[in-house]
């Protein structure tokens, strides 16, 4: 039971964050420059995590074709439920605020049940990987915190209703954690490996599609390439004291 409560704690770990990130955009004007610096250094932490710790880990599966199979596959489900929520964005378009909104909210709520998938799933393959997987999607959900509160006080949403909808966020991770830690606790390699190559494919694409283009929209600068480059090189030693 205290794995488990340990599994709940990591996996609440990223709401905080981006609680954090939606405090910044509270407190502070919003900084293109600023902005720019958390997502390249999300973007490098991320990127570190699933070249150096889950990829590694995917190649080892037997048989290794059911593993790279559930790689593509959990890209490709990142690719069509971003495309889901991108139609229906674009069909709410001068509609109701509010029903704007829910899409926002369900977004960051289908990212975070993910999240919690993940963190339960690798919990039970070795600690160590868990703690690794919760200190990149804390550092994600910081710039994302930001933005999803940003764009709410955009729409003029009450201050109340923003803070209730980010407290809210810890259904779906909670959640996907609980899924991740019982369903795959005690069984063997194979399906646990298959589960976080799934999600190792959908960090990839969202890494690649979402977070990166969205660095790039605001003011890059030489600073933003050293501080991706340099999020990488300390994820690395992070996770290297940590084996």
């Amino acid at each position: 039971m205290q794995e488990f409560l340990f599994a709940l704690t990591l996996s609440a770990l990223p709401v905080v964050s981006n609680f954090m990130g939606a405090m910044i955009a509270e407190a502070l004007p919003s900084s293109k420059q600023t902005l720019g610096l958390a997502l390249h250094a999300a973007a490098g932490v991320l990127l570190a995590i699933a070249s150096t710790e889950l990829i590694p880990r995917v190649a080892i599966a037997k048989p290794v074709w059911a593993a790279i199979l559930a790689l593509f596959l959990g890209g490709a489900f990142f690719v069509w439920i971003n495309q889901l929520l991108n139609l229906s964005k674009n069909r709410l378009r001068g509609v109701d605020h509010n029903s704007v909104s829910w899409v926002i909210f369900l977004s960051i709520a289908i990212d975070l049940f993910g999240d919690g998938l993940m963190i339960g799933t690798s919990l039970t393959i070795a600690p160590h990987l868990g703690v690794m997987l919760t200190s990149g999607r804390v550092v994600a959900h910081i710039p994302e915190g930001f933005v999803t509160n940003a764009e709410f006080k955009s729409q003029n949403m009450p201050r109340t209703q923003r803070f209730w909808l980010l407290a809210a966020f810890l259904i779906p991770v909670w959640l996907g954690a609980t899924l991740g830690y019982w369903g795959l606790r005690g069984q063997t390699d194979l399906p646990k490996l298959i589960v976080l190559a799934f999600t190792t494919g959908t960090l990839m694409v969202a890494i690649v599609e979402e977070i990166l283009p969205e660095a790039h929209q605001t003011q890059d600068t030489n600073l933003s390439t050293l501080t991706f480059i340099g999020s990488f090189a300390l994820s690395m030693l992070f996770s290297s004291y940590l084996e």
